[in-house]
């Protein structure tokens, strides 16, 4: 289906939805608060009460709503001034501080002009309203990050897509009978790639950890597919299943944890990270306890501090993926979706293993 024809219909619809509503809302708030005075009985008064209390909670999520409604102006990011945009993409991804969520970030924002797309960012949290809402803001196009449970995302997709608004998945799928259109990592490449440098670096067997992490959900959320591409390329070599871990938010998480797996599991010589700042975390007591060269990391990123414990070689190799790539591709993606109403359904950005000089 072309969805571009009904994106101007739907913005207005939206708008005109929530003015409206938004004008209705403080008048019964006045007729409540006039009813709690008149009202005798502590009874009635509780239901009043009651009342006032849900218009107010109905009116924050109105509120949010709102914020998704379509812009017809952007605020240039190079001059401050406001640009005049054909059309507005909501982006929706965690909100947390990250390197790799900073990057698509950039990536998205370096094609919105390319595109001429006005681009808004919205958190994606259970207890986040603008993604229950999604489906009423009337925007021309949405990119998201499905960080939610997969049966509370497959319904309010279904909610977007019947209203006629174009998705595009990035980092992270959905198990669904809808083939929703993707742009990210293979992560069973990923893996199959990871275990191809294990087997390079290791003896005839090893013992590997492979520690996901809160911080970066899409490899947490896909990490069979990431075990089964290391394990296609170690076949028998490894002596007993790969040791799965996980880190919190906490940035000093994967301290603890390789402190834990150095002291608890002496028989783990390879310990492979999916976070940059667990990678780096971990990397400080690898130096702190003398166990260079002992105990090998493969890490994730291609920060200047990541290149630096290469070139020392206190880092085995890094495995760097593209998430700058993922948000351009994933502007390019979502507005041929919205121009001629189809796509690739599935755009690989690509991963490769940095190696430490030897």
């Amino acid at each position: 289906m072309a969805h571009g024809a009904l994106s101007g219909s739907i913005v207005h619809t939206g708008a005109l939805r929530l003015r409206h509503f938004l004008t209705i809302v403080p008048f019964g708030l006045q007729l409540a608060a006039q009813a709690f005075w008149q009202e005798g009985s502590l009874v009635s008064r509780g239901r009043v009460l009651a009342v006032v209390f849900t218009l107010l909670f109905v009116v924050a999520l109105a509120q949010s709503a709102r914020t998704m409604v379509s812009l017809s102006r952007a605020v240039s990011a190079t001059s401050g001034e406001a640009t005049a945009r054909s059309r507005h993409i909501a982006v929706f991804m965690p909100d947390g501080a990250s390197l790799f969520f900073d990057r698509i970030r950039e990536g998205v924002a370096a094609a919105a002009s390319q595109y001429d797309v006005a681009v808004s960012f919205h958190p994606i949290y259970p207890d986040a309203p603008e993604f229950a809402f999604a489906h009423h803001s009337g925007v021309a196009g949405m990119i998201i990050y499905p960080h939610l449970a997969d049966d509370r995302t497959r319904r309010q997709l279904a909610q977007i897509d019947a209203a006629g608004i174009p998705v595009v998945l990035i980092e992270q799928g959905i198990a669904d009978d809808v083939p929703w259109t993707f742009v990210g990592t293979n992560n069973f490449d990923m893996g199959r790639q990871i275990g191809e440098f294990i087997g390079e670096l290791s003896g005839p067997t090893t013992r590997v950890a492979v520690v996901y992490s809160d911080k970066s959900p899409a490899a947490a959320a896909e990490k069979e597919l990431i075990e089964l591409g290391i394990t296609s390329e170690l076949a028998g070599r490894l002596t007993a299943p790969i040791v799965r871990r996980q880190t919190g938010l906490n940035p000093l998480d994967a301290e603890e944890l390789t402190y834990r797996i150095v002291r608890d599991e002496p028989e783990v010589r390879v310990i492979v990270f999916t976070d940059t700042n667990d990678t780096l975390a971990a990397l400080q007591v690898i130096v702190d306890l003398n166990l260079v060269g002992t105990v090998q990391v493969v890490g994730f990123g291609v920060t200047d501090a990541i290149l630096d414990y290469l070139d020392r070689g206190v880092l085995a190799a890094t495995i760097a993926v593209n998430p700058q790539r993922i948000g351009t591709e994933a502007v390019r993606v979502i507005n041929e979706l919205i121009t001629e109403g189809y796509s690739p359904g599935y755009v690989d950005t690509g991963v490769a293993i940095i190696r430490a000089s030897r």
